[in-house]
């Protein structure tokens, strides 16, 4: 999926700089510029990919498109007849096979509303077109029924044969008992978000393991043990935020938090998250014990950042610390 995102966008950026110096070739300073506008948007979704934001780099990107296409049918002296229902088609096309299903929708209703302003000007002689002939009242539900054949037919498509992209990403990189990431899906996001912010910034990885959870399966019984899971996630996400939280192993959870600051700030962090998963589930009490790693102090990577907390997860469930059950980093890892 990240390739393929990745691809696009460079694609797509690639030939929005072409479009641009070519208009600008043939003296139409309009487009010229319009494509010049455009060419940083697709910079900017390469951020959203770089920074494991998939669907935000895909959604941002046909967005783009679809406004670029607007404004260019709008002053081109072309018209808009044919070309609006290739690009228009392509562009919902390509997003019903890759956008989960409630972006594919709103997507595919601004793309008809585009659409139809594009050639609702048209037919009304407010736009730059010299062959207003070729755009005609009957071709404007023409015009409708074709997009909404490419957005049904690629969506039945992607569905069907391949499944929704939303399905396909809870497998890769979900955990279907929580709905958190997974270990694969959060070794790729925090990845990701470690690049992205650098060594300039700083981050906190968090990781928690619940005390003792195969034998509190055998006493209330595995689909108990599931809700208890399901309890630490969502208690983990009230204190977490927007930070990135996944369940990593049977009972073990990790929360990357970036920009949480350094030294105190990073253990008040690791200690709210303590505090909230001390409870109690179907009569059974439920503790935890905690460690957490910095980024970059003591880590430089997703990999040695692991580490390092896991240290310092070890070190919390030893006897000598059994009554807190939290640690922080060693001085020397």
């Amino acid at each position: 999926m990240t390739s393929i995102v990745r691809v696009s966008v460079i694609v797509v950026t690639l030939a929005l700089f072409v479009g641009s110096t070519f208009h600008a070739m043939i003296g139409q300073r309009d487009l010229a510029i319009l494509f010049a506008l455009a060419t940083p948007l697709g910079i900017s979704a390469w951020g959203y990919s770089r920074a494991g934001h998939n669907e935000a780099a895909l959604v941002l990107l046909c967005v783009v498109m679809v406004t670029l296409v607007t404004m260019v049918l709008i002053l081109s002296p072309l018209g808009v007849h044919d070309v609006v229902i290739t690009a228009y088609g392509g562009i919902v096309a390509f997003s019903s096979l890759l956008l989960s299903r409630k972006r594919f929708y709103a997507l595919a209703a601004f793309t008809m509303v585009a659409g139809s302003t594009a050639f609702l000007l048209d037919l009304n002689g407010l736009t730059r077109s010299r062959i207003g002939a070729l755009s005609t009242w009957p071709g404007f539900p023409e015009f409708l029924v074709i997009v909404t054949i490419f957005a049904v037919v690629g969506r039945y498509s992607a569905e069907r044969l391949m499944g929704s992209l939303e399905d396909l990403q809870r497998v890769s990189s979900g955990d279907p008992v929580t709905g958190l990431a997974n270990r694969a899906g959060f070794l790729r996001s925090a990845g990701a978000r470690l690049k992205a912010i650098g060594q300039q910034s700083n981050a906190v990885l968090v990781l928690v393991d619940v005390d003792a959870f195969r034998r509190m399966n055998a006493v209330i019984g595995h689909r108990a043990g599931d809700g208890v899971l399901k309890e630490v996630a969502t208690r983990m996400q009230q204190v977490s935020g927007e930070h990135l939280a996944a369940r990593i192993g049977d009972d073990e959870f990790a929360v990357l938090a970036a920009g949480a600051g350094e030294g105190a700030d990073a253990e008040a962090f690791a200690r709210s998250i303590h505090r909230t998963l001390q409870f109690d589930y179907s009569g059974v009490s439920v503790r935890t014990s905690v460690g957490y790693a910095r980024f970059p102090r003591d880590a430089t990577g997703i990999d040695s950042l692991l580490l390092a907390a896991d240290g310092s997860l070890t070190r919390a469930k030893d006897h000598e610390n059994e009554a807190s059950r939290f640690a922080g980093p060693a001085d020397r890892i």
